[in-house]
């Protein structure tokens, strides 16, 4: 009797969050490679939590972490699906992507780090020789009947959809280039308008070869940030998979907080990147003469109803290119357990924090 107490009780150490649900289990260290984006300020939190380390305070003793930097979420993607990768964050559109996959792997979206109205990845841009517009409405304007370019697949290309379909500009054509290609023609100048996400459109602005003249904010289209997890991995290593979303909690407070800190450390790790450029990028205002909004970054972390239906829309988009086959959302595509035991353990509650546009000369 004595003996199947203290088992019982070694059961007891840590809890299993399957679908929300409480299992009793024991755990140990776990060994881990983590996907996350440098060039996508919206997966800024993991640069943080590699860079300050925070993983070690949250994960079982003796735990190990392999960062593994992606341009790009499809290879993060398949990395999930294969088991090569146990945890990532990237852009909404791949996250979507990966949880319609559950026959080949059962991978779920965990936690919402960044979510904005429009301002991180739905910008749009103009060549430097385009003219001066009072506002985006003029803008829109100006660039019906142009080429218009955008990564396709991307949570800008869904952005970009929406506002044709919504009437706000029609280009003479689509031209679908990788981010980099659009970067390198508005450098050679051989670009009208295309839309980017940030740091890769403010380092255009910075660079003097194009000039910011929308954000989503007006047509209501936001964009996200999500983090995965193997469903797997969740039930084998629920201390290990609170604990990373502790950390990365951590991670976003500490971008709210502190801003120059921040911009530093992100710097070192994007190339052709100055610290300034880099806090532009998450910190500056957007103006209302590109409709921005005054909140440039939220750290929702939790699946409420503005996620649900970012989601809705994309599942919606992604079923339009047929890069899935079903126009809704798959059985399980969250598994919101995780994270909601890490805000009860942390006393926090969403959101845990945000991020207000300001002007330039407050990066001292």
């Amino acid at each position: 009797m004595k003996t199947m107490l203290k088992l019982m009780a070694v059961g007891l150490v840590a809890s299993l969050l399957v679908g929300g649900q409480t299992v009793a289990r024991a755990e140990g260290p776990v060994d881990i490679t983590y996907g996350y984006h440098p060039y996508w300020t919206g997966g800024w939190s993991g640069v943080i939590i590699k860079e300050k380390g925070l993983w070690k305070k949250y994960l079982p003793p003796g735990s190990t972490v392999r960062f593994e930097p992606q341009l790009t979420g499809p290879p993060m993607v398949a990395a999930l699906l294969s088991n090569k990768m146990q945890i990532g964050t990237m852009g909404d559109m791949p996250s979507l992507v990966a949880t319609t996959k559950y026959k080949v792997a059962d991978v779920r979206l965990v936690s919402v780090p960044m979510y904005s109205n429009g301002q991180v990845c739905n910008k749009i841009l103009v060549s430097k020789n385009a003219p001066q517009f009072k506002d985006y409405k003029e803008a829109m304007k100006w660039m019906t009947g142009r080429p218009f370019a955008v990564h396709k697949g991307t949570c800008a290309n869904r952005f970009v959809e929406s506002v044709i379909d919504q009437g706000a500009f029609k280009p003479s054509e689509i031209l679908s280039m990788p981010i980099e290609v659009i970067a390198s023609n508005f450098e050679a100048g051989k670009l009208d308008a295309a839309a980017m996400w940030e740091p890769h459109a403010r380092r255009q602005v910075e660079l003097g070869n194009a000039r910011y003249v929308a954000t989503g904010a007006p047509w209501n289209e936001s964009d996200a940030d999500f983090t995965l997890m193997r469903q797997d991995f969740i039930e084998q290593h629920p201390q290990a998979a609170v604990g990373w979303i502790k950390a990365e909690i951590e991670a976003v407070q500490f971008m709210a907080k502190y801003p120059k800190e921040t911009a530093d450390i992100i710097a070192k790790e994007l190339t052709g990147y100055t610290p300034k450029t880099a806090w532009l990028a998450l910190y500056e205002e957007n103006p209302a003469s590109i409709g921005g909004d005054p909140v440039n970054y939220v750290g929702k972390m939790v699946f409420d109803k503005d996620v649900l239906n970012l989601m809705n829309k994309g599942y919606a988009f992604l079923n339009k290119l047929k890069v899935t086959n079903m126009p809704g959302m798959p059985p399980h595509p969250i598994n919101d357990g995780p994270v909601k035991q890490a805000l009860k353990e942390m006393g926090l509650t969403a959101p845990v924090a945000v991020i207000k546009g300001m002007p330039e000369s407050a990066y001292k």
